[in-house]
C-alpha cells in the first residue's frame, strides 16, 4: 500500500514538472515568434541570441512554479497561500535581471544592465507573472477541494461494488432444471476442472465457471479463498486448528473439514478475524 502511494505521488510531480516544462518552452517559442514578427512589422533587425536572452523569463518559472506548487499544497490558510505567491512574484520580478545579466557576462559581447533588464521586465512581464501564479494558485485550492471530496466517492463507489457482489448462483441440475442458489447458503466452493463444484446447504452442484471467475463476483468479506482449489464461506466455519506448520485445518457446519494452505494462510486469519473480531495465533 505504501509503495502503491509513493509511486502514484512520484508519477504525479513528474507530471507536473513535464507540463511546467512543456509550458515553458512553448512560451518561450512563442516570444520568439512574437519578437520576429514585431521587428518584421517594424522593419528592424531581429537577433535571435537576444530574443532568447529576454525570453530567459519564462525558465525561472520551473524552479518557482514548482516550489510554489508544493508550498501551497501543504497549507490551507489563504493568506499564507497568497504570501507564497506575493513573495514567488516579487522574486520571479527580481531574480530575471540578474538571469539576463549572468547569461549575458558569460556568453554575449554585450553585458545587459540590471535595472535596465528590470524596468523591461517590470512593463512587459508584470501582468503576465501575476496571472500565471494566480492561476496555479486556483489550481491548487480546486484540487484540494477535489482531493477532499474523494473519501465520500470512494465510500458511494465502495457501496456500489458491494452492490454488485452477485447474491444468487443459477445452476441446472442432473434433469436440467433451472435453480437459483443463494449464495450466503453455500458452504464452499471447490474446482473441478472446467467446472466448479458448489456445496450447498442440502445438496452439491457442478457449475460450468471456473474458480477465478467467481472470486471476483464474491463478496471477499464473505468469501475468502484458503486454497487453490477451495474458496470457503466464513459464516459457515464452525472451528480452526493450527497444523502448527503454517497450515490450519477448518471445520465447517455440518462437520466438512477443509485445509489452508500456508500461501492463503494469512490473508485468511485477516479475513477470519476482522468478521468475527477475534484475533488468530
Amino acid at each position: 500500500m505504501f509503495q502503491s502511494v509513493t509511486y502514484q505521488i512520484f508519477q504525479s510531480k513528474q507530471k507536473s514538472n513535464l507540463i511546467i516544462t512543456a509550458c515553458i518552452l512553448l512560451f518561450i517559442f512563442t516570444n520568439v515568434l512574437l519578437d520576429y514578427s514585431f521587428t518584421q512589422f517594424q522593419n528592424s533587425a531581429f537577433y535571435i541570441s537576444e530574443s532568447l536572452l529576454f525570453s530567459s523569463y519564462w525558465v525561472l518559472f520551473l524552479p518557482l512554479l514548482t516550489a510554489v506548487l508544493k508550498l501551497t499544497k501543504k497549507s490551507e490558510n489563504l493568506m499564507i497561500r497568497l504570501l507564497v505567491i506575493s513573495a514567488a512574484i516579487v522574486l520571479h520580478l527580481f531574480s530575471y535581471p540578474i538571469l539576463v545579466w549572468i547569461i549575458s557576462k558569460v556568453f554575449y559581447y554585450h553585458t545587459f544592465s540590471y535595472w535596465q533588464t528590470f524596468n523591461f521586465g517590470l512593463s512587459a512581464y508584470f501582468i503576465k507573472t501575476v496571472i500565471i501564479y494566480g492561476v496555479s494558485l486556483l489550481v491548487v485550492v480546486l484540487w484540494n477541494r477535489k482531493s477532499q471530496s474523494l473519501p465520500l466517492k470512494e465510500k458511494v463507489d465502495g457501496q456500489t461494488n458491494e452492490q454488485n457482489f452477485i447474491r444468487s448462483i443459477l445452476i441446472s441440475d442432473r434433469n436440467n432444471k433451472k435453480q437459483l442458489l443463494e449464495v450466503k447458503d453455500i458452504l464452499y466452493f471447490a474446482a473441478n476442472s472446467p467446472y466448479v463444484t458448489i456445496y450447498h446447504s442440502s445438496k452439491k452442484y457442478l457449475h460450468a465457471e471456473t474458480l477465478r471467475s467467481l472470486e471476483t463476483q464474491l463478496d471477499g468479506k464473505q468469501f475468502v479463498r484458503i486454497h487453490k482449489s477451495h474458496i470457503v464461506n466464513i459464516d459457515k466455519i464452525s472451528a480452526i486448528q493450527s497444523r502448527q506448520n503454517g497450515d490450519y485445518d477448518i471445520t465447517l457446519l455440518e462437520h466438512t473439514t477443509l485445509r489452508v494452505s500456508r500461501s492463503y494462510a494469512k490473508n485468511f486469519k485477516s479475513k477470519f478475524s476482522e468478521h468475527n473480531q477475534l484475533a488468530l495465533k
